[in-house]
């Protein structure tokens, strides 16, 4: 498909839950009992999420939702929420964005503009995980921060100079320009469905509210 596909903006989020899987390909234990740990270089993120289906709008808009997708051929932008987001210079939310950044134009009716708050100071190569920024309107980054380089996410391991410098996880997915903007007010991440068939509700004819969960896992 061609066209980009928008997460479902009527349907109301009840959980999630944000992960990196797959970042170790096993454990060995020797004769001595020491137990070492082979790592892969095979992570990738995945979430399951669980949403609540109120009304004529949000069921219908759902049920589109997973025809467009077609099972786990089609991806989407999938919005991460994170307990907490990056200062801005005064001590607020940075504005990196006036609106989400997975809405469109479809969804809102007027074009997203963006604010850059933070920034790649340098070009960063493909699997880099040390990123030098500049800080427009933000105090800069802490570990456990995310954020989002094109339509990848990342969580912040280390900081450095106040936030200027941080080391990521996992490493970058694809190499990023330099002055390519860092998304840490509304971070997202491309994603496809774990398996077919996720998604899909049950529901009595007399059920005002329908639940639904749906896996995603990082799409290559």
């Amino acid at each position: 498909m061609t066209d980009e596909i928008s997460f479902p903006r009527f349907a109301e989020r009840y959980s999630s839950g944000f992960f990196l899987a797959g970042q170790m390909r096993g454990r060995e234990t020797a004769i001595s009992g020491a137990e070492s740990i082979i790592p892969s270089f095979a992570g990738h993120w995945r979430v399951t999420m669980t949403f609540l289906l109120k009304n004529e709008n949000a069921r219908l808009e759902w049920e589109g939702f997973l025809a467009q997708m077609e099972g786990g051929i089609g991806t989407t932008l999938v919005p991460i929420r994170l307990p907490y987001r990056p200062k801005g210079s005064g001590g607020g939310d940075a504005p990196v964005s006036s609106q989400p950044a997975f809405a469109t134009f479809e969804h809102w009716s007027f074009v997203n503009e963006t604010r850059a708050a933070i920034t790649l100071r340098e070009a960063a190569a493909l699997r880099s995980t040390d990123l030098e920024l500049t800080l427009s309107d933000s105090l800069g980054l802490r570990p456990g921060h995310g954020l989002t380089v094109g339509d990848r996410f990342y969580r912040v391991q280390r900081s450095w100079d106040d936030g200027a410098k941080v080391r990521i996880q996992p490493p970058l997915r694809q190499a990023a320009a330099a002055g390519a903007v860092v998304e840490t007010d509304n971070p997202v991440c491309r994603m496809r469905f774990a398996s077919e068939g996720e998604g899909e509700t049950e529901y009595g004819l007399q059920a005002k509210i329908s639940r639904a969960t749906v896996t995603f896992r990082e799409a290559f």
